[in-house]
């Protein structure tokens, strides 16, 4: 028997229109509750009969080209709310934010409909944030005796990362001492920067293509082969180049380490456990200028290297026993694609531009003048590598080294301006307050290290406040703008020590200026884990770490050349009659007081505190512009968010 022909699909917009006014009058007058799965199977099975009382059955229409519309769709229900979802919706029905929606679908194989999520789609940073906070929320998180372990290994490899960089302030005299390498002083710290700042954001496409866990461990093994090196040095060039790569090594373990609290703690508590974290790296801080001295004084400058290899394995075995991260978006990919994905290319520019403004920053601290050609052409080619760098970036898009869609992104823009100023103002007031506790009070190199405490203590205490605080509370842009605030201020009054400063003047300027950027410093990182979706949060937070190592670097270059200026303009002016001012710069901070008279120390001891409170007003602006950063954080809640998920998934769990 020939089948019937199908005759063609004509418009039933009038159909649909009453359709939809009777479903609104239906809906007006009992309200309204969502079907149940027994309800479906039950509809589907009376369908189906229908269907098949057809000759031809009409279940075989389906297939027909000519006859699929929206009513052909698969069926499915929307997880999410309609205002997370990027569609249109229907045209004419009214969505509000929690409105459920089905749509039927005859199936071409005759199996029952089955559920979908919808996914949003789009380019929007914020919209996929939001999609990978539901679809994430209780993935991959550590509990109990585990996460207490992982944390503790995470602040035990940050804290040695933090007393790398300045254990060897008070070794310094005595390696220069050991291979007489006076001129190599400035490159013992600026080679370790160079390639924290040079590898710090090939790092976070590193721990977004690649494993976390492994990455994290590939970080630990060249921080502790370059601590290796440096601790078994023969000369002054197998220390520099040791130095180099640690600090490749722990250009990954900063920004790693709040990776990892942002995949195995939950949001809202993200901000204590970063806290716990990046306090660490103030209490390294603090007491590794202590250490240097005791190591150098009680035993061998070497020892601030070795210490790094038994605590270093330490975190290692924490890490492989307790932090199983589930797999992360690239890992069915091969090997080969993932490297080709990690911007060589932009990282190799970017070195470029790094190591010619170290080398010309570096220059100008021992004597060039910065009108000299070689300083001229060095800047004029780091700016034009930075130039060629934000191009190839802008032209690489997604697969950039920095990605602009995520750095253009207000909170993440704003938290690297923050970290870069506050981070340059901090490194500004612990590097050369030590310097003046030394040359004005003639402190020695651990007493210097006492006085500093006060300092630290209160960037440690403020920063955990802090963060318990913006757990509780929720909002991070508030705390961040009046911690930057109060640090600007205390960056002002340190400029008024002077030889004759009480005990309760300079423990006060120090704990004011501290305590202000404790309180903002750790809210450039809830920042970005608050508003970046989890795939991104690797390469944001590498990229607020590598503008605080910037910051640091430039600005400590900046502050040690406006010191050696200022010293250098008393050489035409001779303050002091008999006194030899190039042999007293040479000399060092230290050593000046044995080559003058004790009745003309007093005056050269006003010409030194001149120089270094002129370099303190290098931190005031510093802290004004971090205070305006924070004013462009989005005021977002880490808190609302998850709190939002739970009442959602109560509501869906409880029945109509």
């Amino acid at each position: 028997m020939a089948s019937p022909s199908i005759p063609p699909r004509r418009s039933s917009l009038k159909h649909s229109k009453q359709n939809l006014k009777y479903s609104r009058s239906k809906e007006s007058a009992a309200p309204r509750s969502q079907p149940s799965m027994d309800d479906d199977s039950d509809n589907y099975s009376i369908l189906s009969d229908i269907l098949s009382a057809y000759e031809p059955p009409l279940s075989h229409l389906a297939s027909n080209p000519s006859l699929r519309s929206h009513s052909t769709r698969q069926r499915h229900r929307l997880l999410t709310p309609i205002t997370e979802q990027r569609h249109p919706g229907k045209e004419g029905v009214r969505l509000s934010k929690y409105t459920r929606e089905w749509q039927p679908k005859l199936s071409e194989e005759g199996e029952k409909p089955h559920l979908q999520r919808l996914q949003p789609h789009g380019e929007s940073v914020e919209a996929a944030a939001e999609a990978s906070a539901v679809n994430n929320d209780d993935e991959g998180f550590v509990h109990g005796l585990s996460l207490a372990l992982l944390i503790m290994g995470l602040c035990l490899v940050v804290f040695l990362i933090s007393i790398d960089r300045t254990s060897i302030t008070t070794a310094i005299p005595f390696i220069t001492a050991e291979f007489h390498s006076t001129s190599d002083i400035g490159w013992y710290g600026s080679s370790y920067l160079l390639t924290v700042c040079a590898f710090q954001p090939i790092f976070g496409r590193i721990f977004t293509l690649f494993s976390i866990k492994w990455s994290y461990m590939l970080s630990m093994f060249m921080f502790m082969l370059g601590s290796l090196v440096c601790g078994v040095a023969p000369n002054s060039v197998a220390l520099i180049i040791g130095r180099s790569i640690a600090g490749f090594g722990s250009a990954g373990i900063l920004a790693g380490s709040f990776v990892i609290v942002a995949i195995a703690v939950p949001l809202s508590l993200r901000p204590i456990y970063t806290a716990v974290v990046g306090l660490m790296f103030g209490v390294g801080s603090t007491v590794g200028p202590l250490m240097g001295g005791v190591f150098t004084d009680l035993v061998t400058w070497r020892w601030c290297f070795w210490l790094n290899l038994p605590a270093g394995a330490i975190t290692v075995v924490v890490m492989l026993l307790v932090f199983h991260p589930p797999p992360h978006a690239h890992h069915k990919r091969t090997f080969i694609d993932r490297f080709a994905d990690l911007d060589i290319i932009g990282n190799v520019i970017l070195l470029g531009s790094a190591i010619m403004l170290f080398l010309a920053l570096e220059m100008t601290t021992v004597g060039e003048d910065w009108g000299s050609a070689r300083i001229i052409g060095l800047l004029c080619g780091c700016g034009g590598s930075a130039l060629l760098f934000v191009v190839w970036q802008w032209w690489k898009a997604d697969g950039a080294l920095i990605p602009p869609v995520i750095v253009t992104q207000p909170t993440v823009g704003a938290s690297c301006l923050m970290a870069f100023f506050t981070y340059g103002a901090l490194l500004v007031h612990t590097y050369f307050l030590p310097i003046w506790f030394q040359a004005v009070w003639g402190d020695s190199a651990i007493q210097s290290g006492v006085l500093m405490i006060p300092y630290f203590a209160a960037n440690v205490l403020f920063s955990l406040f802090s963060g318990i605080f913006v757990s509780k509370v929720g909002y991070f842009a508030p705390v961040a703008i009046v911690g930057s605030a109060i640090g600007a201020v205390g960056c002002g009054i340190l400029t008024l020590l002077n030889p004759n400063s009480s005990t309760g003047m300079w423990a006060g300027f120090e704990i004011l200026s501290s305590a202000g950027f404790g309180i903002s410093i750790q809210q450039s990182f809830t920042a970005v884990q608050t508003v970046l979706p989890k795939e991104d949060v690797a390469v944001g937070t590498a990229s607020v770490v590598a503008s605080q190592s910037l910051g640091g670097a430039i600005f400590i270059s900046v502050g040690n050349s406006v010191f050696q200026s200022r010293l250098s303009a008393l050489v035409g002016e001779e303050p002091i009659p008999g006194v030899d001012i190039r042999q007293i710069i040479a000399a060092g901070a230290t050593a000046f007081r044995t080559l003058v008279p004790k009745e003309q120390l007093p005056a050269l001891i006003q010409e030194y505190s001149r120089a270094l409170q002129t370099v303190m007003t290098v931190a005031v602006p510093l802290g004004g512009l971090a205070c305006i950063s924070c004013c462009f954080l989005e005021w977002k809640s880490v808190i609302g968010k998850g709190e939002g998920q739970r009442k959602m998934r109560e509501m869906e769990q409880t029945p109509s």
